[in-house]
């Protein structure tokens, strides 16, 4: 009796083991077909980004298209051009031009694109003096704001000796 029931236990876990090596076994080829599904819409993706690189090559150069493709490739110039506009802010906010040719940030000081090598232009000042007052508002000169209206007065440090000497001397005045 003994020896039968230790039978049917061994028996049962064969089966069990049988049963869990075909799940294992179709899981790992159910998870290699999947890895398979993700590599081929990876490819796929990129077949299509290619071909609409293609096409927009073909819509910037003037070629004929269809309305509908030639409405895409006019929404991405208009969003190319925003990503330049917003690229040039940044690149203006952390003392930067933006090279014409890569559009890489470059420090304003520099004359030639560390990334592709392009001459960088010579950036404009960002505040023109002839601009800062229009002459309606400059009238006779009498209220116009100079240079020496910036200058920065030293700062005086005032020590508690200091102190007790001006209040002593205020008290003297004033008796």
């Amino acid at each position: 009796m003994l020896q039968e029931l230790l039978e049917n236990v061994g028996k049962n876990i064969s089966e069990t083991a049988e049963t869990l090596g075909k799940r294992t076994e179709r899981v790992v080829e159910i998870q290699k077909l999947k890895n398979q599904i993700r590599t081929a819409n990876r490819e796929i993706a990129q077949n299509y980004e290619e071909l609409g690189e293609m096409l927009y090559r073909k819509y910037q150069t003037g070629e004929t298209m269809d309305p509908q493709i030639t409405a895409i490739c006019e929404d991405i110039t208009e969003l190319k051009a925003e990503i330049a506009s917003y690229k040039d802010e940044i690149s203006k906010y952390r003392g930067e031009s933006v090279c014409p040719e890569c559009g890489a940030a470059v420090p304003d000081e520099a004359a030639f694109c560390m990334k592709c090598g392009t001459r960088m232009p010579v950036r404009e000042a960002d505040f023109d003096e002839e601009d800062a007052v229009p002459d309606e508002v400059a009238g006779d000169g009498e209220d116009m704001v100079s240079e020496a209206d910036f200058v920065e007065e030293p700062e005086v440090t005032v020590t508690a000796d200091a102190k007790e000497a001006a209040e002593t001397e205020k008290t003297t005045e004033e008796a």
